[in-house]
């Protein structure tokens, strides 16, 4: 595996349709960053397997997942597929061997690999064929002037079983996977993270290119502060309704009873083990440093939140200076006290707030705001809903 500060080395399996998306622009995040591209094909069903995990070496990363994440998941590859303009049929097949054909890509001379990978992706993600078969391979080999035969040399087989050993002696578990400098990057959205230690500059991320029509959209935030990740949202949320002219609305709901209403763990980030575990602090960090947003993971976690969600179903104003606190400050926001010299310094009534925040009322809608968003189907925290000026999905 080559590695070097203007190299992406780029790690892949032609089975994952998110390795797919991210072979169709990391070339273009290479030529931004004028960084060269080491293309490499490695056996995903083996790093399940090196890294233990649930679904085993020959299930899929979404057969461990609660329905309601599965669904998600689906739905987050359409998007993926839109935003990047690519044309994708989810192949009948799906999960095909592809042992042959990542063993023909490295039996194919180093300057043709990137052509010959981008055409069994299309073969596998667009034309919905069997590349598991040496007929559909045939073709595949002969367009690149690659004997077939070459496949079942050891070179080949040697090279694969190395590549894919040393990615997960990385910490990878998973497929697409970057490296930078040594450094590991996990799935085709951390692109941006690459582009960004690369460069100077990197290009923001824009799924809605254009507003589609003058009358705004709405723009619904569903978070709780206990959420890392809707602390990394509500640090971008604001701008991105600004820039699509859309009415921004913060709904905060109960993320624990989410989790238990749909089967998963109450503190998902705890029941992590080995190079998942290891790779989600990274991951934490990389996306800190990529916002500056200097989070501090908190000494007490989890959050108990139910007050401070109470605080801000009555004042959305709050919501910055209790992330600030619960992730940049390190304090204990479960505790009134402190939520309410949270509150007081950021210059409003706290005790008015935390004597609103204790009634009744505002208790049941804090359970109808965590109902509203489990009927929506959430799998998880920060969850986005947007709706046309009609007020439909």
């Amino acid at each position: 595996m080559e590695r070097g500060s203007s190299t992406i080395e780029f790690a892949f399996d032609i089975a994952c349709p998110f390795a797919y998306l991210a072979s169709l622009q990391v070339e273009q995040v290479a030529y931004r960053c004028s960084a060269s591209i080491t293309w490499t094909p490695v056996l995903l069903g083996g790093l399940y397997d090196l890294s233990n995990a649930p679904q085993g070496k020959s299930g899929s990363a979404t057969d461990s997942m609660p329905p309601a994440k599965q669904k998600i998941v689906a739905q987050d590859l359409q998007i993926q597929v839109n935003h990047v303009g690519a044309p994708f049929f989810k192949n009948t097949r799906h999960p095909l061997k592809t042992v042959a054909a990542l063993r023909l890509i490295l039996s194919t001379q180093k300057a043709d690999r990137p052509s010959i990978t981008h055409a069994l992706f299309r073969a596998y993600w667009v034309q919905n064929l069997d590349i598991s078969s040496m007929e559909v391979l045939e073709k595949v080999a002969h367009q690149f002037g690659t004997p077939l035969v070459s496949i079942n040399c050891e070179e080949s087989k040697r090279q694969l079983h190395e590549n894919t050993v040393k990615l997960a002696s990385m910490g990878a578990f998973g497929v697409p996977c970057f490296i930078v400098n040594d450094q590991l990057y996990w799935g085709q959205d951390r692109l941006v993270l690459v582009e960004k230690i690369m460069s100077s500059t990197a290009v923001p991320r824009r799924l809605l290119r254009q507003a589609i029509s003058n009358e705004p959209h709405t723009l619904v935030f569903y978070h709780d502060f206990s959420s890392p990740w809707s602390f990394f949202a509500s640090l971008q949320v604001a701008t991105i309704a600004k820039n699509t002219n859309a009415k921004l609305v913060y709904k905060p709901f109960l993320l624990g009873a989410l989790f238990r209403a749909i089967g998963t763990a109450n503190v998902p980030l705890l029941t992590l083990t080995g190079a998942r575990a290891a790779y989600a602090r990274k991951d934490l960090e990389d996306w800190s440093n990529y916002h500056n947003a200097h989070v501090k993971f908190p000494t007490i976690f989890p959050i108990r939140s139910v007050t401070a969600l109470r605080v801000a179903i009555h004042d959305t104003r709050v919501t910055e200076a209790i992330y600030n606190a619960a992730w940049v400050e390190d304090k204990d926001i479960s505790k009134e006290a402190v939520l309410y010299q949270v509150l007081k310094r950021a210059g409003f009534d706290a005790g008015m707030l935390l004597q609103k925040a204790n009634e009744q009322e505002t208790k049941q809608c804090l359970r109808d705001l965590t109902s509203e968003v489990l009927n929506l189907g959430a799998c998880g925290a920060p969850t986005f809903l947007v709706l046309d000026p009609k007020g439909k999905q």
